[in-house]
């Protein structure tokens, strides 16, 4: 493992994910045992409506805190992970808000409570044994084996460089839905360079005959992990199976580089429904927050506006 990896879980806590996604403005706890860092907790600084807020960036699903692995008891390593906590958050900056999600497979986030942290929970689906795509292929829904098999004889997939049809896509499957898309155009197309010049990137379209693109799909991935990050499709062409086809695509792929393909959950009915087909396991992921009091009651106060007016409420 290289040194951007071995002090993470995931490369959404790498450096060089952090320095792309935030422009370099982020920071982290470190805490150092000799010349070993045996925890951190990396955060993005931010400031909005005049409160100092620690976060993680777009595109960024999870951040949280990496701990050192162990083989000691059980009991132990709780304790030891509740010390290590304290410390982390006892090195953290002053901020008016801090609202992070956590990486799954964080055995617990009870130290964090203790430390005065409230968690809310959401849910991510994972495929975790990627060793074999014939078991993979199998386990899936019939109903989404019939769409990809579907989708074959629709359309092609081919890996692309054209970053603007996933703009593209991406802008459109909201304004299909009478939304904006909650992402700037060029903060995405930074983001998604930085990754296809890493190599930790892949970009896929699926198009038919007559050249017109039906979905897109982006993956991001080391030999940890591949995750489907972002994607986007043309409802006129909704039945053609094309979503279904990338991302049984992004799976093999996935198998053949990584430990585990994550769907990145979503908590809207349809989305989730789709993902099922594909016979994930289901995750919690844990959302930290702590607000100073200030903070709490004017984010109460704006998202009470929001109801009033329609528009988007924040989440911390």
């Amino acid at each position: 493992m290289d040194a951007s990896t071995a002090h993470s879980y995931c490369l959404f806590q790498d450096p060089w994910w952090l320095d792309l996604t935030t422009q370099g403005n982020w920071d982290e706890v470190r805490i150092v045992n000799g010349t070993d860092v045996i925890a951190r907790l990396p955060y993005r600084k931010i400031r909005r409506y005049g409160a100092r807020i620690l976060t993680q960036p777009p595109l960024t699903p999870y951040l949280g805190p990496w701990y050192r692995g162990s083989s000691a008891k059980a009991a132990s390593q709780f304790s030891e992970r509740r010390q290590l906590t304290a410390e982390l958050v006892a090195g953290l900056p002053k901020a008016d808000l801090f609202a992070q999600s956590q990486w799954p497979k964080i055995p617990d986030c009870l130290p964090f409570l203790w430390e005065g942290f409230s968690q809310r929970t959401g849910y991510t689906h994972w495929l975790e044994q990627l060793s074999d795509v014939d078991v993979l292929w199998h386990g899936f829904l019939e109903s989404t084996r019939r769409e990809i098999r579907k989708a074959e004889k629709r359309v092609e997939i081919v890996e692309t460089g054209d970053i603007d049809v996933l703009l593209d896509l991406h802008e459109r499957a909201f304004a299909q839905r009478g939304l904006a898309a909650p992402r700037k155009r060029a903060y995405v197309r930074s983001v998604v360079e930085g990754a296809l010049r890493a190599s930790k990137a892949r970009l896929l379209l699926a198009r038919d005959e007559q050249g017109n693109p039906h979905a897109v799909n982006l993956m991001v991935f080391d030999e940890r992990s591949a995750h489907y990050l972002l994607g986007g499709s043309d409802a006129r062409y909704r039945t053609s199976g094309a979503a279904s086809l990338l991302l049984w695509d992004a799976i093999k792929f996935a198998a053949s580089r990584s430990r585990i393909f994550d769907f990145e959950g979503s908590m809207q009915e349809p989305i989730a429904r789709f993902f099922r087909g594909f016979n994930p396991g289901m995750l919690a992921v844990s959302r930290l927050v702590r607000a100073s009091r200030p903070a709490a009651a004017a984010l109460d106060l704006i998202n009470s506006l929001a109801t009033v007016t329609g528009r988007r409420r924040l989440q911390p």
